[in-house]
Formats: C-alpha cells, structure tokens, sequence
C-alpha cells in the first residue's frame, strides 16, 4: 500500500454536547463505530494519530492516541496538538463526527505538496477547516492565538499561505461534499440510519 508521509489526526476531544454527552466516536453507522470509519479511510497515511481526551477510550486500536495539550478551545487546540506530536511536517486533520468522508478525496490530499501553509477544501456551500492538511510552520501562530484567546480556526488563515481545494472543479464532487457531513445531534444520526454505540 502508498503511504503518504503524513499524519492523518483525528479529533476526538469534543464534549458531543448536542449528542447528549455521548462520545460520538463510538456512534454507529452500518455496525462500525464513527472511529473505524474514519481510521478505514486514512490507511494510507504513514502515521495516524487521535487527539482526545479520553485516550485510554482508544486503547484497543493500533494507532498513536495523545491528549489535548490545550483543553477547553475547540477544534484550534486539536489541530495544534497533532501538529505538535505529528512526526512529519504535515497533517491531514479529521473530525471524528465525520464517518462518510469521501476515500478518494483523502487519498487525493494524501498526495498533495507545495508551499503551502495549509490546504483548505472550498466549495459553494463554504470550506471545510476540518478536512484539511496543516503543516508545523503554524504552530507559532497558533500560539499566538491561543495566548491572545482568539480560538476561531478563520483567523489562523490570515497572512498565511493557503491553497484553497475547489471541490466543484473534481469529479466526485457530490459525493466529496457528502462526506463532509458532521454528525451532531440524535435526530441526525436517526437521518442517516445510525445508532449510539
């Protein structure tokens, strides 16, 4: 199998407070839990790694789990981790919300390079933060964030190198933007046949 010398991080540290407090990795879609959806799609990844707060949750899997280093700050805090404990210089980031991410696509950022500072899928209905490749020349920035406690993911974008993936233009599109449905609540888990773990 290719490997992408990348670390595909999966962000499993949210409180699922809309879900009832439920760990939404461990939610089910055709008999696997969200998790394994996700860890089947990354395979060709050289590294995987999960971000949680709860690692000991994940100790049955065969992948790197470490702990926010940052807590309380949503999604940024994640992505800083990984980029932190990630052993190459670029990572795929993934929420654990996402179980119908689109193969394909992911193998096809798998495969990307350039001089970017992070590559941002885009697409008519807006982009996708959380499915999207970071490198490790960030991590000052985000810091600086972090200290001045400005935690939305938009402002990381700004004076930073950014390739902008334009969805509509690839021919999976419709399935791709599927993919980036995120799971949140009961009612949306009922929609697409899913069941708490």
């Amino acid at each position: 199998m290719v490997k992408y010398k990348k670390t595909a991080v999966i962000l499993a540290g949210g409180k699922g407070s809309r879900m009832g407090h439920v760990d939404k990795a461990f939610l089910k879609y055709n008999g696997k839990t969200f998790i394994q959806c996700i860890l089947e799609k990354v395979e060709g990844y050289d590294e995987i790694l999960i971000v949680s707060n709860n690692p000991e949750k994940y100790k049955h899997y065969k992948v790197k789990v470490v702990e926010d280093r940052v807590k309380g700050i949503g999604p940024l805090g994640g992505i800083y981790t990984g980029l932190i404990y990630s052993s190459y210089d670029e990572i795929l980031v993934l929420s654990c919300d996402t179980p119908f991410q689109n193969r394909n696509f992911l193998k096809y950022m798998g495969e990307m390079s350039g001089d970017y500072e992070v590559a941002l899928p885009v697409h008519r209905g807006g982009r996708e933060p959380l499915t999207a490749l970071y490198k490790k020349s960030l991590i000052g920035g985000i810091e600086k964030l972090i200290d001045s406690k400005t935690h939305k993911i938009a402002f990381l974008y700004e004076d930073r190198s950014v390739k902008r993936v334009n969805i509509e233009e690839m021919p999976e599109n419709r399935e791709i933007k599927s993919g980036f449905k995120n799971i949140n609540t009961i009612e949306e888990l009922r929609e697409v046949g899913g069941e708490r773990g």
